[in-house]
């Protein structure tokens, strides 16, 4: 594993789940398993993907580590989907996202 990824990437408070990390957020929304919420921008160069759930979400996050698998066609439309939501300059646009099934 590269050592990228060996860092805490993630935060989280009472009722939610954060990263900043898109490889892992377009992980959990692609399991299909939890509700995305949007992003919250934490400084002016970092924005964090937001869902609900917490307990679910370091599960799934465990999982990506460990080499689990989803379905290829919703991983890249889940990183396409959040790489353009990442780069929009209005940080408010993530709120109306709605991909959860």
């Amino acid at each position: 594993m590269p050592a990228l990824f060996l860092f805490q990437n993630s935060m989280e408070n009472d009722s939610t789940y954060q990263t900043k990390n898109l490889f892992v957020a377009s992980y959990i929304l692609a399991s299909r398993k939890i509700q995305f919420l949007g992003t919250k921008v934490l400084d002016s160069k970092t924005k964090l993907f937001v869902f609900c759930s917490p307990e679910i979400a370091r599960e799934l996050e465990t999982d990506y580590f460990s080499g689990g698998t989803v379905a290829a066609k919703n991983l890249f439309a889940e990183y396409n989907s959040l790489k353009d939501l990442l780069f929009q300059r209005d940080p408010n646009r993530g709120k109306a996202y709605e991909r959860f099934e």
